[in-house]
């Protein structure tokens, strides 16, 4: 009995120590089951934590960087932006101030001053302003032309009509009667016409002036003073920039067309027409008249005073 008991309980020790084995080695597996898993998921979490960590890093850069570069960048995007308008600003006033200074203003109308070369009616038709008007109105210019002449008057007379003082005008009275020397002068250097107000009333301020004066003396034969008195007259417009000077040899054949074009075209330029350059005929013609109408339209043209 002894002996079978001891074999039972050897047995049973065998069985025990078996299962404690087998239990052994099931949590020898689990254990490194699970250390495996452990160390896969602190791996993870390494990971995830160098990723956190580097984008920490960028964000702390791109919030530096802005207040540095990124600010500075911006400025010179909106200094570029402003400066790039005020140029484009800049450029747009100086064009229009360049289509302001070569466009100038057109014409309101033309006056016509000085010497009317064609008498009685026929100068309605016939005269170098009736011509003109009709040119203008032929070719679609919706403007008057006024009638600011003296028949046989001499410069003197034109230059009070404008409302040239009277201490200038009487300044050349002086100089031609000093340089007369006590010889009789014609009447036109030194006389005044009587003048009515409707002749000396200025209704012509705002009208493009055409001066055609001369023919009958009043400049004590010297082209230069001829200038300076058409200079007078032009002087009592309020603006001098739009004008034409017409000249011819005067009646008394005392200065000749070459000698008078000479100082003429050396004072007025571009502005000045001569007739012995536009017409072979005599101004004082109905043909020399409609010659010095077409070379004023002509001219009003060529200056940028019609459209």
């Amino acid at each position: 009995m002894n002996k079978n008991y001891q074999e039972g309980r050897n047995r049973l020790l065998l069985i025990l120590c078996i299962l404690l084995f087998i239990l052994f080695g099931a949590l020898l597996l689990w254990s490194r089951s699970s250390n495996a898993a452990d160390a896969a998921r602190l791996q993870e979490l390494a990971a995830r934590e160098d990723q956190k960590d580097q984008a920490e890093e960028q964000d702390a850069s791109e919030e530096a960087r802005p207040e540095e570069t990124v600010e500075e960048e911006t400025e010179e995007n909106q200094e570029q932006a402003s400066t790039g308008q005020q140029n484009s600003e800049n450029e747009d006033q100086e064009s229009a101030a360049e289509e302001t200074a070569t466009a100038p203003t057109l014409a309101k109308g033309i006056v016509c001053w000085g010497d009317d070369l064609i008498n009685g009616e026929e100068s309605a038709t016939h005269s170098y302003r009736a011509v003109l008007q009709n040119l203008l109105n032929d070719s679609g210019y919706n403007l008057t032309v006024i009638d600011k002449t003296l028949q046989g008057a001499g410069t003197l007379s034109m230059m009070t009509m404008a409302g040239v003082p009277q201490e200038e005008v009487q300044s050349y009275i002086t100089a031609h009667q000093e340089a007369a020397q006590g010889q009789e002068l014609p009447v036109t250097e030194t006389g005044i016409r009587d003048l009515t107000p409707e002749q000396t009333q200025r209704n012509d301020l705002e009208y493009v002036p055409v001066i055609f004066m001369g023919y009958y003396g009043g400049w004590n034969h010297d082209p230069a003073e001829l200038a300076r008195q058409q200079e007078a007259i032009l002087n009592t417009f309020p603006q001098q920039e739009q004008y034409i000077i017409a000249g011819t040899f005067p009646l008394d054949g005392s200065v000749d067309s070459a000698t008078l074009d000479s100082v003429m075209s050396e004072k007025w330029g571009e502005h000045y027409i001569s007739m012995a350059s536009i017409t072979s005929n005599p101004a004082s013609t109905y043909e020399g008249q409609a010659d010095l109408a077409a070379a004023i339209l002509q001219k009003m043209k060529d200056l940028g005073y019609l459209a």
